[in-house]
């Protein structure tokens, strides 16, 4: 059961309550164990769930459960986002229709763990439960904990996947092939939820992929696309297309963990900016034209190991200001 609008975060002892009467509306409506309902919410932080206005919601829904209702959820939960955001895939193993589908929430206060994005899966794979949440965990490791919008956590954080296991498939870690050929199909639809999500920040005009590679262990890679990716100065230099590389390279610089200035190289699509820690010369005629399009890759290469992350991101436009400056006059 998903709310928009009120977050019921920083409520207290009431919040709780209302969230506990909101399962037994449900399980009453739906016939359901409350044991097997999960509750979301996003919106609004410090206001108490409008609990008739829930229960009517519940009703309704109750009387048009569809399977066609996939799309018409995913524009529901949605608060300040653009675009309504939901993928599926159809794998075929070992004769077996395998499915995966999702949707998801959030244009801003996004960088997860978590952030204020919901996220929603499902799939008909037979599994069990302690082997689907370490397969969801790898998987948002290396895809929600890898964008961020504007570097603001929040309240309000969910994934779920739930699988019924009717496709009569069984995942385990004995069959390498088939758990690999999932997992595949679980990553890519969770990549292309967190891309989405990216592509409707608020106010954004670029999708800037940040793919950091030559680090000396998956963490440090992380944290140099992230300490790039929520830089304002890099941020507000990409929405002016203006490639200041020099923003970039003290971004790295912040780091906590001692990086060799010495050996890291940037670029910015196929085109190198600096080598070793120095400017190189560069067309800038051909790097203004890069910066107009609407997707931007770079790489740093800090050459000091083999391990990489890849973290997406968008630009800082005026009208994000617009929006977060007058957000309670838009409520």
């Amino acid at each position: 059961i998903v709310n928009s609008g009120v977050a019921n975060a920083c409520t207290g002892q009431k919040g709780i309550d209302n969230a506990n009467k909101e399962i037994e509306i449900a399980s009453r409506y739906l016939k359901l164990n409350p044991d097997n309902i999960i509750i979301s919410s996003t919106g609004r932080i410090g206001r108490q769930l409008p609990l008739d206005k829930i229960e009517k919601g519940i009703e309704i829904c109750s009387r048009n459960l569809s399977r066609e209702g996939g799309h018409h959820a995913a524009r529901a939960i949605l608060t300040i986002d653009k675009h309504p955001k939901e993928t599926a895939l159809k794998l075929n193993i070992e004769n077996k229709d395998v499915f995966i589908g999702g949707m998801a929430k959030g244009s801003v206060m996004i960088e997860p763990d978590m952030a204020t994005t919901l996220v929603f899966l499902t799939t008909n794979i037979l599994i069990s439960g302690s082997l689907l949440d370490f397969l969801l965990i790898d998987c948002i490791d290396k895809t929600f904990n890898c964008i961020s919008t504007d570097g603001c956590q929040s309240t309000n954080d969910t994934v779920i996947i739930i699988a019924n296991g009717l496709s009569g498939l069984e995942i385990s870690q004995e069959n390498k092939a088939i758990y690999e050929y999932f997992r595949s199909g679980l990553l890519f639809v969770l990549e292309s939820l967190a891309k989405m999500i990216v592509d409707d920040g608020e106010g954004a005009t670029k999708v800037i992929a940040i793919n950091v590679i030559g680090a000396r262990d998956g963490d440090e890679a992380r944290e140099v696309g992230k300490r790039v990716a929520n830089s304002i100065l890099f941020k507000t230099a990409m929405y002016g297309e203006d490639l200041n590389w020099g923003r970039i390279a003290s971004a790295i610089g912040s780091v906590e963990n001692n990086i060799d200035s010495s050996k890291v190289d940037i670029l910015i699509d196929s085109m190198q900016v600096m080598k070793n820690g120095m400017a190189v010369d560069y067309d800038e005629e051909h790097a203004g034209k890069l910066l107009k399009d609407r997707e931007i890759k770079f790489t740093i290469n800090l050459n000091s190991g083999s391990e990489s992350a890849k973290i997406l991101t968008n630009d800082i436009s005026s009208e994000y200001i617009k929006i977060n400056a007058l957000y309670k006059k838009q409520k």
